[in-house]
């Protein structure tokens, strides 16, 4: 069995380390198709108990679990004990939460969030606030994960089951040295960004294949060992064929490929995934800004990924007995003439900060050093550009990487002959805080991308637009609100702090912008 996480068989990290996750991430908004708007009772809360003061609160608060930091498998019948105002736990996606110290914080009122106590409330929590980045939010009262009556595997199977099964798997021999994968899908816009390949000990491959929020699985424990040169292509004749060229240790032929692994053509959502880890190398970073870099990471030789646009990785390093988590979003330079990462090195900009675990640990990082990374996870849908024609990008700070790579694929579209008005407006404290500014003036210039820059604090020296996020800002600079006869031309993408989302996602909503128009990035 494979040892990283597969699809319908999750092993747990030992226990003997605790796995705490910087932020744990959701990307996108989900698509409501009832109660967008669901009115909700107003609660008028106590002084100093508003969003902004409950952030403050988890910042200057280490752990508010009640679990002295441990990570615990919660099982039903233990997360229904903890059902009072004074021991109040509740599970969402499952995950459990200790929410006794968010009760008087929510805009809702205590009564409200009272419904979900003691009780699995992930789909009363989207039927009232989808949006919500809660993973963030209630960072530092995460319990654990929820254990369910049946066990892990059999309930991501069973789930499958009800799922429709859109591959199809052979292989063939035609040398003796060599074997060639066949996976058959019914996705007429496949690309290798649809397909992860990991090689394990020379025996096990396991093929992810990404599909309409889906994640299909084939797993193989392989006759005998292989080497970790193969090549990954979309058919020629095909384009909903993928084919894998394998090369054997030994050059004999094979009676059989091998067994199938018990996830093999299993199928789960892309948010239900336990990523797959690695190893992967620092070979290059760049300073960007002040306090900003560019790390470049070379993939292993036995995997394949090529993460698509607006997708995400998770690194992953222990330290001091504590296993640390962060994602970051996958990016490539601006108007570089590519519109993805190589198929054997990942991009990353990371800004440095002081208290940052993880950044702190990268920034230690010579070159040649090691570290984790995942299997990619997201679900931006990048035919949703191909549908529109006015491109807003709504970002913070390096809430701008996610955007990079739409940009560029913009402008790759727009060499094709497709005209998309694009309009960014990039929100950041100081002048010298600007990402990527050089590029950003030159293809404002060179594609008519209109870029605006609003800082928080500018010197005296600044003659652009100062302050914060706001409704008069964002109509002043925007072009109208799409009309519902034409509510696929317009796409917003928000990136940024949770407070600036949160806050971005209700300035948007009260300019008649719906859930159709927005994707949230919440890396």
């Amino acid at each position: 069995m494979f040892s990283k996480g597969i699809c319908g068989d999750k092993p747990r990290e030992e226990n003997k380390i605790r796995d705490i996750s910087v932020t744990m991430n959701y990307l996108s908004l989900p698509v409501q198709k009832s109660n967008v708007n669901k009115p909700r009772a107003q609660v008028i809360l106590a002084p100093q108990h508003g969003l902004m003061d409950w952030i403050r609160k988890t910042n200057n608060t280490p752990n508010m679990s009640g679990t002295n930091g441990k990570l615990l498998s919660v099982t039903e019948d233990e997360l229904a004990k903890h059902n009072k105002k004074t021991d109040c736990w509740t599970a969402i996606s499952g995950h459990v939460y200790n929410i006794t110290p968010y009760l008087d914080y929510h805009p809702g009122g205590v009564d409200e969030i009272m419904k979900g106590a003691g009780i699995d409330a992930t789909a009363l929590f989207q039927d009232i606030h989808s949006w919500v980045n809660f993973a963030s939010m209630l960072e530092k009262c995460l319990v654990g994960r929820l254990i369910t009556k049946n066990n892990q595997k059999e309930t991501s199977l069973t789930k499958s089951k009800s799922l429709p099964n859109r591959l199809r798997f052979d292989f063939r021999q035609q040398n003796s040295d060599s074997l060639t994968l066949f996976i058959y899908t019914t996705c007429i816009n496949l690309t290798v960004e649809n397909i992860f390949v990991y090689i394990e000990n020379s025996k096990q491959i396991l093929i992810l294949v990404f599909i309409d929020g889906f994640i299909h699985t084939i797993a193989i424990d392989l006759l005998e060992l292989i080497t970790n040169e193969f090549t990954v292509r979309i058919s020629s004749d095909s384009r909903t064929q993928i084919e894998i060229d394998l090369n054997k240790q030994i050059d004999r032929k094979w009676k059989s490929i091998g067994k199938f692994l018990p996830n093999h053509l299993s199928i789960c959502t892309v948010q239900d995934f336990d990523p797959i880890y690695f190893t992967v190398t620092l070979i290059k970073r760049t300073p960007v800004t002040y306090n900003t870099d560019w790390y470049t990471f070379s993939l292993p030789s036995n995997v394949f990924m090529v993460p698509p646009i607006g997708y995400h990785i998770r690194l992953r390093q222990a330290k001091d007995g504590i296993i640390i988590v962060k994602p970051y979003t996958v990016v490539n330079r601006l108007n570089n003439g590519e519109n993805s990462s190589s198929k054997h090195t990942i991009e990353l900009l990371v800004k440095h900060y002081l208290d940052g675990i993880m950044s702190t640990t990268l920034e230690k990082l010579n070159i040649g050093d090691t570290i984790e990374m995942s299997s990619y996870e997201g679900t931006f849908d990048i035919q949703r550009i191909d549908m529109c024609q006015t491109l807003i990008l709504i970002s913070a700070g390096t809430g701008l990487t996610p955007m990079i790579r739409i940009m560029n694929y913009v402008i790759q579209q727009t060499n094709n002959g497709k005209h998309i008005n694009v309009f960014l407006v990039f929100f950041n404290r100081t002048e010298k805080d600007i990402l990527c500014r050089e590029e950003l003036d030159t293809i404002s210039k060179q594609f008519k991308f209109v870029v605006h820059y609003i800082l928080s604090e500018p010197d005296t020296e600044w003659t652009g637009e100062t302050g914060y996020i706001r409704g008069e800002l964002l109509h002043r600079l925007l072009p109208p609100s799409p009309s519902k006869d034409h509510d696929i031309q317009t796409l917003v993408c928000i990136c940024g702090p949770i407070k600036f989302t949160t806050l971005a996602v209700e300035l948007f909503k009260e300019q008649n912008y719906n859930d159709n128009h927005l994707h949230v990035f919440l890396a």
